[in-house]
């Protein structure tokens, strides 16, 4: 069964559905067609939705393939498995379904028997991948029984490299769980049903090759793939020492062809021309004198004018490229656009469909729309850059109208710290915000956790905060978005706002749909005034302050003792830039930071009424021990900044407060203090030692998934006694402590986290895992 639309390769092309993107001069369809027919299966339903005319006229009754094609159209969108569904009187005996829009040479018919085998009611066929993060991740035991689900999972909660294909193999019973005439999906709505419901699921890990074409990446990668014979299929072509030729193609003297290169039917090469490795040239283009071309793909009907070099491009069908011109690497020229002579299109330009470009034009930004192919965003603390270089005041205009558009017309607030170069960026990016249709409330020059706060307490739908960082000797702006209760945003909001900024899929509002900016600069005394309403009496400490002065003017009014200058015999705070960190110093000059402040703030937070504990997967057993001994019930939280607030809020506000809010955890600590007659060393007494070490192993992101896997599947067998987690990454726990093995969001490395007994013994397991992490990616090189 084929089908399959989308939007991924929208810039590319607009007027066919993706089963029908051309690939060697025939579409994707016709591959999975002539896949089915080898398999022994010639009778073929095929799901429509989307302009179902080009595909029933293209491919008939498919007698031509030496099958027989029924075609079932839908007349609103059913989702995958509601357009399978619409196709339940064809399908009264085990079928396989397989996306329109994959390319593959997997053997179907030893996946079917696999199915039979296992007695399976649903059969969903896996494939390792090099970056898990596109993908449906399938976990399986060892007998093949499917154990869980994950859809496109971050690196931390990666412990599989094994992606769902798309290419399932069901039972008819099957039909009966999805809904008639109704939106369903298998990924999100069927197959996590029948999971939970027990219904016999396997996975078949295929052999062979297996690409979504899907997104532009991807569709150049498969013709350098057939290329490089990685793929069996059948071209309809002629090789001649890694060049492929289809009939009617001219190549006039005097041109260089280096293979491996593909050249389509008719067309025309002129004299001068070279083609460099992992060209692919479409049926009837025309090359003129002296181009050049490399590692790009040019579909069919498109013309090239003189001396224009092409460098890692990907060209719609129905182009002209003007002379002289310079196309630079991940350029996408959509299909019917005119470029002019003595351009430059600039790397990773994408230029929507139907596109006049004047003569000798610089393009420089992505002409009216872009697709979702693009660098992330976001990083592990917000989106991180260089003042004008990394962040301009058009970028920041930009991913205003995104996250206003994101947000669908919400209250939203900006704050941020940092003069004239935050200023700047701050009224670029409420621009974009206004634009958008979103309604701006400006809290001025503030602290990150007074925003926090401000946000909820006004009832908006969420914020951002611009501020300065310094990281050593390096100055970089930090732009960090928060949600309605003032936490950081998920992970799937960022997403959405990635997907808006690089697609540029916004909508303006009318010019009187535009509001006007409203100020609330005065929160700030709400703020402080209400720490100190919090903290009731007054505090009888003396404190040595180093950082914001909000710190010590809350001190100072609760009635505590505050200096500036070092002294001895008193707790020292060093509250950082940001308001968000707070470092301690007890009365002894022992430093408490990292996770014995971790510890002291679960503390503080449990004999102060909480009677819940947030506690991330990476957090030392001390937390634990702190819970259970003052009567407290404990909640498990990703590692991830975001997760970590959103569960600390729901489950224990003050823990979150005391964590991310420095200013509001040195008044909250103190008055416990003298609230309790106690001093800071005290307290810490209380606290067991802690043994944790943390290191990074290079880890190339194309092994992150594999090496992770080979983690989990050896973890259970090595550590007799123990237990493995895979709530996120891979933490092995034994009596004498754990190990956590997570990937890291963004560079290519792999953390690996201990704890122990003693500090030799946790450092002796981090430095196994690293040894191990290590060779694992050595030995798949």
């Amino acid at each position: 069964m084929a089908g399959g639309e989308g939007t991924r390769l929208r810039p590319l092309t607009c007027g066919k559905p993706k089963p029908m993107i051309d690939i060697m001069g025939k579409p994707v369809m016709a591959y999975i067609i002539e896949l089915m027919k080898n398999a022994g299966i010639t009778d073929i339903a095929v799901t429509l939705m989307y302009m179902p005319h080009i595909i029933t006229d293209y491919f008939g009754d498919g007698s031509e393939y030496g099958v027989k094609l029924h075609y079932f159209t839908e007349e609103s969108p059913l989702g995958t498995a509601g357009s399978v569904k619409n196709a339940a009187a064809f399908l009264d005996e085990p079928f396989v379904i397989i996306s329109g829009d994959c390319l593959t040479d997997i053997d179907i018919r030893a996946a079917v028997d696999f199915h039979h085998a296992k007695d399976a009611e649903a059969t969903i066929l896996l494939t390792g991948v090099e970056n898990p993060l596109e993908y449906g991740i399938v976990v399986t035991n060892e007998d093949g029984a499917i154990a869980r689900f994950l859809e496109k999972p971050s690196w931390s909660e990666v412990f599989s490299d094994t992606a769902n294909t798309g290419i399932y193999i069901l039972n008819p019973s099957v039909l009966e769980r999805i809904p008639q005439g109704e939106p369903y999906d298998f990924g999100k709505d069927l197959f996590p049903k029948m999971l939970s419901g027990g219904a016999a699921m396997y996975g078949y890990l295929a052999k062979g090759y297996w690409c979504d074409i899907g997104d532009l990446t991807a569709y150049r990668k498969c013709h350098f793939d057939i290329l490089d014979k990685k793929v069996a299929i059948s071209l309809d072509c002629t090789e001649n020492g890694g060049v492929y030729m289809q009939d009617g193609a001219v190549i006039e003297s005097g041109c260089q062809v280096t293979p491996p290169c593909y050249i389509g039917r008719g067309a025309v090469l002129r004299g001068g021309v070279k083609l460099f490795p992992y060209s692919v040239i479409g049926s009837d283009c025309r090359l003129s004198e002296g181009v050049s071309v490399k590692q790009t793909v040019i579909q069919r009907n498109t013309t090239v004018g003189k001396a224009t070099q092409i460098r890692g491009g990907t060209i719609g069908e129905n182009v002209h490229i003007g002379a002289h011109t310079m196309v630079l690497e991940n350029a996408v020229i959509g299909e019917k656009t005119h470029i002019g002579d003595m351009c430059e299109i600039k790397n990773n330009i994408k230029i929507w469909p139907q596109k006049h470009i004047s003569n000798e034009t610089v393009v420089s930004d992505n002409l009216v729309w872009g697709d979702n192919f693009g660098r992330r965003l976001f990083g592990e603390s917000g989106i991180i850059g260089e003042v004008n270089v990394d962040v301009t005041p058009e970028f920041a205009t930009r991913l205003g109208a995104a996250f206003g558009a994101a947000n669908m017309r919400a209250k939203l607030s900006i704050s941020g710290v940092g003069g004239g170069a935050v200023d700047m960026l701050k009224n670029a990016f409420i621009a974009g915000m206004l634009s958008s249709g979103a309604k701006v409330y400006d809290f001025g020059s503030v602290a990150l956790p007074v925003s926090r706060r401000a946000i909820p307490f006004y009832g908006l739908g969420g914020g951002v905060h611009i501020s300065l960082a310094r990281t050593g000797s390096e100055l970089h702006l930090v732009i960090t978005f928060m949600g309605k209760q003032g936490g950081d945003i998920s992970r799937d909001a960022e997403r959405k706002i990635e997907t808006l900024f690089m697609r540029e899929d916004f909508v303006r509002c009318e010019p009187n749909e535009i509001t006007e900016v409203t100020t609330l600069y005065d929160y700030r005394y709400y703020y402080l005034r209400e720490i100190m309403n919090e903290m009731g009496g007054s505090i009888n400490i003396p404190v040595n302050i180093e950082g914001k002065e909000e710190a010590a003017q809350i001190l100072s009014e609760l009635g505590a003792t505050v200096s500036h200058t070092d002294r001895k015999g008193i707790i020292t705070a060093i509250v950082d830039d940001e308001a968000e960190r707070l470092v301690l110093s007890d009365e002894l000059g022992r430093l408490i930071s990292g996770e014995r402040y971790a510890a002291l703030a679960a503390l503080v937070a449990v004999r102060t009424g909480s009677r819940t504990l947030a506690i991330p997967t990476s957090a030392a057993s001390t937390l634990e021990q702190i819970a259970q001994n003052n009567g407290a019930r404990t909640v498990r939280c990703k590692t991830q900044k975001s997760q970590m607030m959103e569960c600390m809020l729901k489950s224990n506000p003050v823990q979150c407060r005391l964590m991310f809010d420095a200013i509001y955890a040195l008044a909250k600590i103190c008055a416990y203090l003298s609230d309790s007659h106690l001093r800071l060393c005290d307290l810490a007494d209380e606290i067991p030692e802690i043994h944790i070490v943390e290191r990074e192993v290079r880890c190339d992101i194309g092994k992150k998934g594999m090496v992770i896997r080979s983690i989990a599947d050896s973890a259970s067998k090595q550590w007799q006694g123990g237990r493995v987690e895979l709530e996120e990454g891979v933490k092995i726990i034994n009596d004498n402590g754990w190990v956590l093995i997570i990937l890291h969001t963004e560079k290519p490395v792999c953390r690996v986290i201990s704890e122990g007994v003693s500090e030799e013994y946790a450092d002796e397991l981090c430095n196994m895992y690293i040894e191990k992490v290590a060779d694992i990616a050595k030995e798949s090189e």
